[in-house]
């Protein structure tokens, strides 16, 4: 995310209801300089709520800072919030 991100914006997309298990799947993409969104992590739960993904959110944020202690993203899109 810090080599691929021009470290201005985050995206979350979610979706729901797409297979028959229900599993909730969430995919993290960063922007490059040209504004191409970049795919960088896919999260699978099978809960959808705030807890659950800042048990996901949260590890990879510090694993992001340990090699970038200046990582600091403007703005964290979000389409579903649980």
């Amino acid at each position: 995310m810090v080599s691929l991100g021009d470290n201005r914006a985050i995206s979350m997309d979610a979706t729901f209801g797409t297979d028959d298990v229900k599993f909730h799947l969430f995919a993290l993409m960063v922007f490059d300089a040209h504004r191409t969104g970049v795919l960088v992590a896919w999260i699978i739960t099978s809960f959808q709520t705030c807890d659950d993904l800042v048990e996901w959110l949260t590890p990879l944020k510090i694993n992001l800072l340990r090699k970038n202690l200046k990582w600091k993203p403007s703005c964290f899109i979000v389409d579903d919030v649980p």
